[in-house]
């Protein structure tokens, strides 16, 4: 029985989750595949077989050379093999199928190490130690990186919450959502990507077709200590990392990870080629960007986290950076200043009643007229942002700003947005209406609310053919004083109409419907599958005129070959010429119990 047949029912009795990760695995999602022999074919082909063990480390690769590893020997990495379809159980051994034997084979032909030498090549020298200089710069620049990335983290997450933003299909961020982000991280359009993996990578971040969202799991990160903040993210990197590799960080804990990484890593995966060196480069600059290493070796708080866990390197860190404050200088120009990273909680709530200018060590707020309309949209009223402000204030309430709070909550309201009823074959607007029409004049003429086409109905009102999202938050934007009613005329809380989550209808994946194709090919398990697999090589005898030599069961119980080139097969019949009889034979496929190449293609 070959190697395809037998894939080819094994993958038959897969779960559906099984094959979905076996395709995205295998990177075969997205061919084109009819059935399972194609599916077996394609999981055994040369090209994918290569790209498969280019995934493995040495000692599973010099396993997998071996042929004979009892199953309940087996190491996980040699499990995961046998997930893969690289190997199958044959009654308790574990044995790689040919294609993989063969193209292990071929390897010292590509200038990769044969069998011998997976085997007994062992790992590149330790670098020697780092001096104590050494440790000490990068241990300070270390605690600057890390700073510097939970800040653009968290930057990143409250920017994402309002705005989403949108992947371009030859990946990264496009170019406009990471100069927004860029702008509010206080990093370059470049470092985007990498913080974005970074948020990923801890769960605060997730992709949904091409849009990035912020997961539930943001809000609460968002409110932790700005140490333990950086905790999850280390930690994240720490645990995305395959054992061995943190066994060798470990194990060099003092020495370079630079050259010495890339050639252990080299050493470990021997055909990793390019990828492997796009991933080292990958956990280098997060390692880098996180402050888990610096100048290419492991901080203090680095060597911590591999060593003795995430609670002692936050432990450390925590004194490391700076303290966060309680209390802000409220200035008489309505800006506010935090002269150290503020309190979580105390920040989520000044976000909600002023808008951040800058974010680092010190950060500065502006209240506005439009922030505290947005406060009192969103439920604060004027007496409770007063108590607020006083309760953080270490220089009080500057008359300007007491001024400011007044004037806003007495003109809230003033402005009221709701929605028009449609009429009989007509689409929902919606209407902006005041008792004061020198305001309504001047939104009128408004040039940033130009695209929303508001128009008088008569001197109190004016109405749009958008509906009440728009034109409320853009009214927001612009800064005028409006709340949105309901059709009772009741105030009503308005949130963005782009959703802050990846929605939970998703799309159909390839993988999903490359699954749903292959099941319904018409083969089932067991018998189905041999003779599925007899008509696939007959069918495939028609297309290249190719002769076989077929085996048939006569009625009496005995066998005799053919070698036949068939010309047709249908309704469960072979109809082909006999080479040796020079007659045309017409032969049940009931009664075909093997099928195999004969000669090279005939005329």
């Amino acid at each position: 029985m070959s190697d395809t047949l037998a894939l080819a029912g094994r993958l038959q009795r897969e779960s559906d989750d099984a094959l979905a990760a076996l395709l995205t695995a295998r990177h075969l999602a997205k061919r084109d595949l009819r059935d399972f022999f194609d599916l077996a074919d394609a999981l055994l082909s040369t090209e994918s077989v290569q790209d498969a063990l280019s995934h493995l480390d040495r000692p599973t690769l010099s396993a997998l050379c071996s042929a004979d590893v009892p199953l309940e020997r087996a190491s996980p990495e040699l499990l995961a093999a046998l997930h893969s379809m690289l190997v199958f159980d044959a009654d308790g051994v574990l044995k790689p199928y040919d294609a993989v034997a063969a193209t292990l084979a071929s390897w010292p032909s590509l200038g990769l190490p044969d069998a011998s030498a997976l085997a007994d090549d062992g790992p590149p020298p330790t670098p020697p130690p780092a001096t104590s200089d050494e440790r000490r710069l990068a241990d300070q620049l270390a605690g600057e990186r890390s700073f510097e990335t939970s800040v653009a983290v968290t930057e990143l997450v409250i920017s994402l919450a309002s705005s989403p933003a949108r992947e371009l299909a030859k990946g990264g961020l496009a170019v406009p959502d990471a100069k927004r982000l860029a702008a509010a991280t206080g990093l370059t359009p470049d470092d985007m990507n990498g913080v974005l993996s970074v948020a990923e990578r801890a769960g605060l971040t997730t992709r949904d077709g091409s849009t990035w969202f912020v997961t539930p799991l943001a809000h609460d990160w968002l409110l932790l200590p700005l140490a333990e903040r950086w905790g999850v993210l280390a930690s994240a990197w720490l645990a995305a990392l395959p054992a061995q590799i943190v066994g060798f960080l470990i194990e060099r804990v003092d020495s370079s990870w630079g050259d010495s990484l890339v050639a252990y890593l080299s050493w470990l995966y021997p055909a990793g080629g390019s990828h492997l060196a796009e991933q080292t480069a990958e956990l280098v600059s997060d390692a880098e960007r996180l402050g888990v290493a610096a100048n290419g070796q492991a901080s203090r708080t680095g060597a911590l986290l591999l060593s003795t866990g995430v609670e002692a390197a936050v432990e450390v860190i925590a004194a490391e950076l700076p303290a966060e404050v309680s209390t802000v200088y409220v200035q008489h120009d309505l800006t506010i200043v935090a002269p150290g990273p503020l309190r979580p909680d105390l920040d989520a709530t000044l976000r909600a009643i002023a808008q951040i200018e800058s974010h680092s060590i010190a950060s500065t707020y502006r209240i506005s007229s439009g922030s505290i309309a947005r406060a009192l949209s969103a439920g604060y009223t004027a007496p409770s942002i007063r108590s607020f402000l006083e309760s953080i204030s270490s220089t009080g309430i500057p008359q300007p700003l007491e001024y400011l709070i007044a004037e806003s909550s007495a003109r809230y309201g003033l402005l009221r947005a709701g929605t028009i009823a449609p009429g009989p074959g007509e689409t929902a607007g919606s209407y902006v209406r005041s008792d004061d029409r020198e305001l309504l004049h001047t939104i009128a003429v408004d040039q940033r609310l130009g695209s929303l086409g508001l128009v008088f109905v008569n001197g109190n009102r004016l109405v749009s053919r958008f509906g009440l999202d728009a034109v409320y938050w853009m009214l927001v934007d612009a800064r005028y004083p409006v709340i949105a009613e309901s059709d009772s005329g009741h105030p009503q809380s308005l949130t963005r109409s782009q959703p802050s989550t990846a929605s939970s209808a998703q799309p159909t994946r390839s993988v999903d419907e490359l699954i749903n194709r292959l099941r319904g090919s018409g083969v089932q398990g067991g018998t189905d599958t041999a003779e599925a697999w007899l008509v696939r090589q007959l069918d495939a005898a028609v297309k290249n005129k190719t002769s076989v030599l077929v085996t048939v069961r006569l009625p009496n119980g005995s066998e005799v070959a053919l070698a036949m080139v068939p010309t047709s097969v249908a309704s469960g019949r072979m109809r082909g010429t006999d080479q040796k009889a020079g007659v045309e034979r017409t032969v049940p496929l009931a009664s075909i119990t093997k099928v195999v190449a004969a000669v090279s293609p005939v005329a």
